[in-house]
Formats: structure tokens, C-alpha cells, sequence
């Protein structure tokens, strides 16, 4: 398929984020709609005037690891089924996932209720903070289904509102219209109408819509397990060798009212960062800038 790169690079970071705050009014919610935003950017100056996103297929068909986990707990009392679904997660899904908890394939048999792979580490971060905060994880119980419930909570409660509240402002901003054609009415019946054992098939999520797109979508494209997400690591977009860098990230501000700076210090120390830790990095450095940007904290 034709495409297109984009590349990224830590020059300019900091300056484009402020950029992109200022427009947003608010803290980026993630790293990928930084990246997002380079997107749209490349697309404007393309001469394109319309996008269209792949937004809600993973929320109707599957698509996230934990599903996986959540799908061997549903066709668990099914023991033929359950027997194949287990050697292809094996196979197939154990050697890349990187969540601790979602390397257990009984994870949602022994807990139906777990959902500590959401905010992984969020006791860490919790512990950083000059007053220690926590929230717990909630989700509206909408289908007797474990599976089919976490879809729907990630559809209309988390994943997607996050996802379109973020790609329509950075679409807006290179005057983009973005459009999500999975979130429509009758495809979302459709989906809801397919059982759930077919959901998921030889340790592939989407399966139903990997086979309706067969000989459409190139077969080596259709056959890849790997979830690959919309994501890049934050050091590769945030420089901490530079000293104008970290003179910046450690320079006192309002921040530094919520969080221990000791703590940024020690990680800007690190080679290397878990995907958790890059995240917290990421949402730190949006919540300095913003709130530079909009004076001080109140205690």
C-alpha cells in the first residue's frame, strides 16, 4: 500500500508542545496526539482537505491485548475452544505483549474484576506527588459479557471520546476535517450482533474484519498479530542530554507544587524508560507547560 512517512525529531519539541497546549487550552492527553498533530500537519501541507481515521474498530471488533486475556476467560467454559484460543495467545500474543499482568492468561479467570493493566505503576506515580493521589478505576456495567462490556466502556467512555476530542482540534488546527467511519450506527448493530467466540481467531483480534477486508487489504497487512499502536517513546521526541532541555524540565515552577522534583531529576537519569514511566515523563512536561502557561497552583 502506498504510504507515507513522517519523520519526528526532538528539535523544536518543547516549542511545538507549548504550541499545541496553547491551542488545545489544556494538557495533551497523550504522546500520539503530539505525533497526531505532526500527522495533520504533513496531510495539510499535502494539499488534502479531509482525513479519515481508523477510530472505534478496535472497540468493535477487538483490538487492545487485554481483550485477548478477556477473551480466554469468556470461552473458558467452551474447553475444545478454549484449548486452541490458549496455544495461539501462547504462540502468538505472550511474546510481545508488554504489560506484567496481561502476560497471564487467567488473569480475568481468577479476577473477572482486575483492571490494574489500565493505569499501570499509578501507585508509583501516586507516591511522586507532594500530596499522595490516587483514583480508583471505574467502568458502567452495560453487558454481562466481560469482554463485550470493557468494549463498551472503551467506546463510550474512555478510548474513544478521548480520541475524537483530540483528533478533531488537531485536524482543526491545519483546518482538517477528520472523519472516523467505523462509528457508525449500523456497524456498531453489526458488531454487537456477531458472538463473541468469533471475535477473536488464531491469536487475532479483529478477526471478523481482517476476513471482510480478505483481498482488499494486502494479506501480510491482514495476518499481522502485533498491535501496533500510534505511539512513540517521549525520548524520542524529548532530548534529556540537552541542557537547555533539562534546565528547562527542572527550572522551579507551579509544577514543582505537585511534584517532588527529585523524582523528574532521577528519571531524566535513565537510559531507558518503561512504556508507564515514558507516559508520566510525557504528561509531566504537558502539565509544566500548561500550567506556566496559566499561573500558579493553588494548594
Amino acid at each position: 500500500m502506498k504510504h507515507t512517512a513522517v519523520a519526528v525529531s526532538p528539535a523544536n519539541f518543547i516549542r511545538d508542545l507549548t504550541t499545541l497546549i496553547a491551542a488545545h487550552d489544556a494538557p495533551i492527553y497523550t504522546i500520539s496526539y503530539y505525533v497526531h498533530w505532526q500527522l495533520m500537519r504533513a496531510i495539510a501541507d499535502a494539499g488534502y482537505k479531509v482525513t479519515f481515521s481508523g477510530t472505534g474498530a478496535d472497540e468493535l471488533f477487538t483490538g487492545y491485548y487485554d481483550h485477548h486475556n478477556l477473551y480466554l476467560a469468556e470461552v473458558a467454559a467452551d474447553r475444545e475452544l478454549h484449548a486452541v484460543a490458549l496455544a495461539a495467545w501462547r504462540e502468538h500474543v505472550a511474546t510481545v505483549v508488554r504489560n506484567p499482568h496481561l502476560q497471564d492468561p487467567d488473569l480475568y479467570l481468577r479476577d473477572p474484576d482486575f483492571r490494574g493493566h489500565v493505569y499501570l505503576n499509578s501507585d508509583v506515580f501516586s507516591s511522586w506527588l507532594e500530596r499522595p493521589w490516587s483514583e480508583p478505576f471505574t467502568e458502567t456495567r452495560w453487558h454481562p459479557s466481560l469482554l463485550r462490556n470493557r468494549m463498551l466502556n472503551e467506546l463510550f467512555a474512555e478510548a474513544v471520546p478521548v480520541i475524537l476530542h483530540e483528533d478533531d482540534l488537531n485536524a482543526m488546527y491545519f483546518s482538517l476535517e477528520n472523519r472516523s467511519p467505523f462509528l457508525d450506527r449500523r456497524l456498531f448493530e453489526t458488531a454487537a450482533a456477531v458472538p463473541t467466540r468469533h471475535l477473536i481467531r488464531d491469536g487475532k483480534a479483529k478477526s471478523v474484519l481482517r476476513e471482510a477486508m480478505r483481498g482488499i487489504v494486502p494479506d501480510p497487512i491482514l495476518d499481522c498479530r502485533r498491535k501496533v499502536g500510534f505511539n512513540a517513546p517521549v525520548l524520542d521526541l524529548l532530548d534529556t542530554s540537552d541542557p537547555a532541555v533539562r534546565d528547562y524540565l527542572l527550572d522551579d515552577g507551579p509544577i514543582y507544587d505537585l511534584v517532588r522534583k527529585s523524582e523528574i531529576e532521577g528519571m531524566l537519569e535513565r537510559p531507558t524508560l518503561p512504556n508507564s514511566f515514558s507516559k508520566f515523563l510525557f504528561n509531566f512536561v504537558c502539565a509544566k507547560v500548561f500550567l506556566e502557561q496559566h499561573g500558579t497552583v493553588r494548594r
